[in-house]
């Protein structure tokens, strides 16, 4: 095999590792900036929700990432969850004042 041949491989072979680290470099630190805003978020919420009760601040702060996954998602199951009761309770409330105008006009009917 010709030297230009194995200088060729051997670069070919550098240049996919280094790829291959900074893909798993870069997904790593995209992770954790994931991590970092989840953490920030819970104070928020905490901060307001909790008027900033320096005791689940700290609890905030010593939770593990997958911790504050987690609690991320109960979060958003919770917000979904207050988006389809309010879409319920609008629907409840049409439904409800139209069956009390049917109900005065049958009322109304009756009674002349």
């Amino acid at each position: 095999m010709k030297r230009s041949t194995k200088v060729k491989i051997g670069a070919s072979i550098i240049v996919a590792a280094s790829v291959a680290t900074a893909v798993i470099a870069s997904g790593k630190i995209v992770e954790k900036a994931r991590h970092v805003s989840n953490r920030h978020k819970v104070k928020k919420f905490v901060s307001d929700k909790f008027e900033g009760s320096e005791k689940l601040l700290t609890i905030v702060d010593k939770l593990s990432d997958e911790d504050l996954d987690n609690i991320m998602n109960i979060l958003g199951k919770i917000k979904d969850g207050k988006k389809r009761v309010s879409v319920y309770g609008d629907s409840i409330k049409e439904t409800t004042d139209d069956l009390k105008d049917k109900l005065m006009n049958l009322v109304e009917n009756v009674i002349d």
